[in-house]
């Protein structure tokens, strides 16, 4: 019988992002869960994506509390398609999103979006599911 591979993501904060609570907490709910977690805390996009490509991760999760999310979001998506990791990698991201702006992320590629007040299960599943088949 083959052993499954275990879950692997990637945890960041992009731009000049400055609460880490939130981040921390996600990244401590997924390592209860039995998730591998590489936490890279605030980092520049393109450092997130070489990282993601290094570390072979299935799911990139991103933390946004400062209202930047469409921003940075649109830049690290842009960024994975140009390195060809988009359809390798699935995309999430998280923290104070307005519900307005979720089909919006959705619609830039991000697989889950989370925003405050999501709960464990939703976020831990939310994880699982985005992971790219």
């Amino acid at each position: 019988m083959a052993a499954t591979k275990k879950m692997k993501v990637l945890m960041c904060c992009l731009g000049p992002e400055t609460h880490n609570r939130g981040i921390l907490t996600v990244s401590k709910m997924l390592r209860d869960a039995g998730i591998e977690v590489v936490y890279l805390g605030n980092i520049a996009a393109e450092e997130a994506i070489k990282v993601a490509i290094e570390e072979g991760v299935d799911v990139v999760g991103i933390s946004s509390l400062s209202g930047g999310h469409m921003g940075v979001g649109r830049i690290l998506l842009d960024l994975a398609r140009k390195k060809g990791i988009d359809n390798k990698v699935g995309f999430i991201i998280g923290g104070v999103i307005p519900p307005l702006d979720i089909p919006k992320l959705k619609a830039l590629g991000y697989k889950n979006v989370f925003p405050s007040g999501s709960t464990r299960e939703q976020i831990i599943n939310g994880f699982k599911e985005a992971m790219v088949a």
